[in-house]
């Protein structure tokens, strides 16, 4: 640790969780060194058990390490250990940066528009890093990627006991809706940009964390994710990760990309965010009432959750919002 940190003398003064992480457990290291220096870093790692979907140690820092390059506003990742000798399972060593994750804490600071705005910035370089070399995913468009994702959601619920009406109206209506939709090119998403997963203090954007779900998809998979209805803490009035308008957080992702956000496709998103939290609400309450983690949250997440989440599915895709009404085969294609 002292020669990936350059100080010499390390030795940890101080371990314990950080709150947050429902899917990954982080731990705030006090250090100090020979010459009498104070300073903090962050040790990642899983939880005891994980959802499908969730990146290995190797691959979340390889993301991160991609939008630290990019000039992302992140912890900076300072190495990636895969020896299990060490702590029992692969972890990652990643800078301190202050500044509070907690939605009542960051509503409080009363920057709402400025943070969505500088959210927007962030949010628009991730998305300016395309693949690279021999990904397989060069040749893949963002309606490719939408498709794929109906499909892993169809199965999903297919792979289930109990029916779920509202997700097969909603996976048919986004269907529906990719028959008129504009495709782009694939680039970096970070796969869970929302209230709770930055940093924030009064001045302002501290950092973007919890890299976990990071990959290559359709760059309005994070607009829509941050936008969605079950991420606005009930703030209706500020619908950008409820903390902003959708005009200030658009305004600052459009300063960088230098694109108009379309409307229609944050929508379409919208729907396929509700759609992912549905499966992962139910992937957590497995976690609890199946693989045995007995934790009294992610149970209540899979019991509460679910029905939520049907409900808004349905106020969003009302029938009059079809682009086909007619066309309601169930088709992966």
């Amino acid at each position: 640790m002292g020669k990936v940190l350059g100080r010499q003398g390390l030795h940890i003064e101080k371990l314990f969780t950080m709150s947050g992480g429902a899917i990954q457990e982080n731990w705030k290291m006090d250090l100090g060194s020979s010459g009498d220096e104070k300073f903090s870093i962050v040790l990642r790692t899983d939880a005891k058990t994980k959802i499908p979907g969730s990146l290995s140690k190797k691959q979340e820092f390889d993301f991160l390490s991609m939008a630290w390059r990019a000039g992302v506003k992140v912890p900076e990742p300072y190495c990636l250990c895969e020896d299990v000798s060490v702590i029992g399972k692969p972890f990652i060593l990643l800078e301190y940066l202050p500044g509070t994750t907690d939605f009542d804490q960051i509503h409080q600071l009363n920057i709402g528009e400025a943070l969505g705005y500088e959210l927007g910035v962030e949010l628009a370089k991730i998305h300016s890093v395309k693949p690279e070399g021999t990904h397989d995913v060069d040749c893949l468009s963002s309606i490719d990627f939408s498709r794929q994702k109906i499909k892993s959601y169809q199965e999903f619920f297919d792979a289930r006991d109990e029916v779920s009406l509202p997700s097969e109206w909603a996976m048919r209506w986004c269907l529906s809706r990719l028959e008129n939709m504009t495709t782009s090119p694939v680039t970096l998403t970070h796969g869970d940009f929302r209230t709770a997963n930055y940093l924030a203090t009064s001045d302002g954007l501290s950092g973007l964390l919890d890299w976990e779900f990071a990959g290559w998809g359709d760059p309005y998979s994070d607009l829509g994710w941050f936008c969605a209805k079950c991420w606005r803490y009930g703030m209706e009035a500020t619908p950008a990760g409820g903390i902003s308008t959708r005009e200030s957080f658009y305004k600052g992702y459009s300063s960088v990309s230098g694109k108009r956000v379309d409307n229609d496709r944050v929508l379409f998103w919208e729907v396929m965010s509700l759609l992912r939290w549905l499966v992962i609400a139910i992937q957590q309450g497995d976690r609890n009432f199946v693989a045995g983690e007995n934790d009294l949250e992610l149970g209540l997440t899979g019991l509460v959750r679910p029905p939520e989440i049907e409900r808004m599915l349905l106020e969003l895709t009302p029938p009059e919002s079809w682009t086909n009404l007619l066309n309601l085969e169930r088709t992966y294609a």
